[in-house]
């Protein structure tokens, strides 16, 4: 598929955004220049390099973008090969940010989607529901929002066995609520499919010790998200 044709249909799309960017933008004022190279170049040409290590075993081909602290990956269509290449790539993309101490939230899910790479237009249910299910986590994760397990279900599928690098886990949500007028933010935990970061995996041991070495710093920068490192934690020890 070339990169600029126009998609339009039901397609598998996952969304990341990047915990605490905010301070991390903050502490390079002045030198963006060194924050994109350092935080960007080596994550984007491993994207490229995943690309062509697909190609070596189905003929798929995934579209991603990014966007400030936004990453998108998407197909063309909903197809289970579709799906498998999908998984793929969005379970090496969470592996590889871990490796390079980059906190991410992501969601995998099937939906109504609209792309054209070409003008920069990504439009559809697709993207709002991965965005809600990857920035509402209270924790570093990837889920696979319930449209996506629908859709496994669906065509008789099960979750387990084309997502078997998941486990079904209470995981940790924020929920806006509205009382008197006055917003606040609700916890609470949604039974969803969450990525166990491969435990059989070297590179599981190595995330467990940065989570470990955060949570443990007390007065380290990321102090005001220890809460979301302590949810990751447990769920790994678990």
């Amino acid at each position: 598929m070339k990169q600029d044709k126009v998609i339009n249909g039901n397609c598998w799309v996952a969304y990341f955004d990047i915990l605490g960017f905010k301070n991390e933008i903050r502490q390079y004022a002045g030198h963006l220049d060194a924050f994109a190279k350092i935080q960007y170049e080596e994550i984007l040409q491993r994207i490229e390099k995943d690309k062509a290590a697909v190609r070596t075993f189905t003929p798929e081909e995934y579209n991603y973008c990014c966007f400030s602290d936004s990453f998108l990956f998407y197909m063309s269509d909903d197809s289970i090969s579709s799906y498998l290449t999908m998984h793929f790539v969005v379970t090496g993309f969470f592996h590889y940010s871990g490796i390079i101490k980059m906190p991410l939230r992501g969601a995998l899910t099937c939906g109504d989607f609209y792309a054209d790479k070409e003008n920069n237009i990504y439009l559809g249910e697709a993207i709002i529901d991965a965005h809600d299910y990857a920035e509402k986590q209270d924790w570093i994760g990837l889920v696979l929002a319930p449209n996506a397990r629908a859709k496994l279900e669906k065509n008789n599928h099960d979750p387990l066995t084309f997502a078997y690098d998941f486990r079904e886990y209470d995981v940790p949500i924020k929920q806006k609520k509205s009382v008197n007028g006055m917003e606040s933010i609700e916890l609470r935990h949604e039974k969803l499919f969450a990525h166990t970061y491969g435990i059989d995996d070297s590179r599981h041991d190595l995330f467990v010790n940065w989570l470990k070495s955060v949570c443990n710093d007390k007065e380290g920068q990321k102090t005001e998200y220890r809460r979301k490192y302590e949810n990751t934690l447990k769920f790994y020890e678990e």
